[in-house]
């Protein structure tokens, strides 16, 4: 509770913090038949820090509309701390997954710099499908009430606010930072939020609300949604590349943190191969869309990104572990083209479960998403595991 209180750096040289917010995204899946199960998100958190937490769900489920929106808030005993996480699509649950393919634009109810955005209509509607009802325990919160109505009384008030989630869940907690930070009635909850954690996020809107979101500053003149919106990305994860590009633009915001894992030379080699091969199949489409837009600096620049990301795996062969990604030109790039959701990442899903096939270079895997890569990778030397181990 303290390091949350703390708030010297996001994230902390530590750690820590992004290991339990990633194992609380990642436990926000227990549950049976896509209903919430509160007692498992507590008795996790509790193990991890928050000893004597108090944990609400809020749900909502509309089969007709797409709508399976789910999100934990956790408080700690004295209430200074509050955790709200959302829960990620589930696998075996096919609305969960409809409102993933939802991509249609809708338009954000929320300005910034005195306009409005569009961002993934199937993630928006779940943001707001139980917004109220998160948004009222946040109040509760900040007046240090308990977020169970009936117990009475007020101590401590809300200090520091996170959020975070993996997956869709990772999606919904970028947008409901967005809301909270520039929606005016909602600034003193804004004011108490420390940092948004995502781990596997997909991209939530196009490049004109990533451009406001670095660019706009929050309630307290800092900009939140640049420097404490922290995105995590393991190895070649498919689904921060989604939604793929023939579906239009989208770009991401905030700090990325990519994880490579140890790849020989021959497989860093490979990569450069596969990579540029991928590069050079989207260039002819690339220079008929540049031709009729006229915009042949924007294309230069594109090609000489995808060169320098193509390099990256030689420059970087035997190296491991997370690394921030400053330059916004090599960010973890939008897919060109659905085939690599259709067919690249399924390959690298069963190539890596046998071991004659494991080190393919494949560009994406369905595999490098599954949340306990997330828990795994963050965890730092010498602290407790959710079950008790110390790593």
């Amino acid at each position: 509770m303290e390091r949350l209180v703390e708030d010297k750096h996001q994230p902390d040289p530590d750690g820590v913090i992004p290991h339990v917010l990633a194992t609380c995204a990642a436990y926000s899946y227990a549950g049976f038949e896509q209903h919430s199960d509160v007692e498992t998100v507590s008795m996790i958190m509790a193990r991890l820090g928050l000893e004597e937490n108090g944990c609400r769900a809020f749900e909502q489920r509309v089969d007709a509309m797409y709508i399976a929106s789910a999100a934990y808030l956790v408080q700690d005993k004295d209430r200074r701390v509050a955790v709200l996480c959302y829960r990620g699509t589930q696998p075996e649950d096919i609305i969960s997954i409809l409102t993933d393919a939802d991509v249609r634009p809708e338009m954000l109810c929320v300005e910034l710099e005195g306009r409005k955005h569009e961002v993934h209509a199937g993630f928006y509607r779940n943001v707001r499908a139980t917004r109220h009802l998160v948004i009222e325990a946040l109040e509760r919160a900040v007046r240090g009430e308990s977020l169970n109505p009936e117990e009475q009384g007020t101590r401590g008030g809300l200090e520091a606010l996170y959020i975070t989630g993996h997956s869709l869940g990772a999606a919904m907690a970028a947008i409901m930072a967005v809301t909270l930070v520039h929606e005016p009635r909602y600034r003193h909850i804004a004011e108490k939020l420390k940092g948004v954690y995502t781990f596997g996020q997909p991209m939530v809107g196009g490049p004109d609300l990533a451009r406001a979101c670095e660019e706009t500053p929050g309630p307290l003149h800092n900009h939140v949604l640049r420097d404490r919106l922290i995105r995590y990305i393991f190895d070649r994860d498919v689904v921060p590349a989604l939604p793929p590009r023939p579906v239009g633009p989208y770009a991401p915001f905030g700090r990325e943190f990519h994880y490579r894992g140890r790849h020989g030379p021959v497989d860093a080699a490979l990569t450069f191969v596969a990579d540029s091969a991928i590069e050079g199949l989207t260039l002819p489409s690339d220079v008929l869309r540049t031709a009729a837009d006229r915009d042949w600096g924007g294309l230069l620049l594109r090609v000489t990104e995808g060169v320098r990301r193509s390099v990256r795996p030689l420059l970087r062969a035997g190296g491991q572990g997370w690394t921030e990604v400053t330059e916004p030109g090599l960010h973890y790039p939008q897919m060109d083209s659905v085939a690599g959701l259709a067919v690249v990442a399924p390959l690298a899903f069963f190539a890596t479960r046998l071991a004659l096939t494991r080190t393919i270079p494949f560009k994406y895997s369905f595999d490098d998403h599954g949340p306990g890569h997330y828990v795994n990778a963050l965890a730092p030397p010498g602290v407790l595991s959710e079950f008790g181990d110390v790593l």
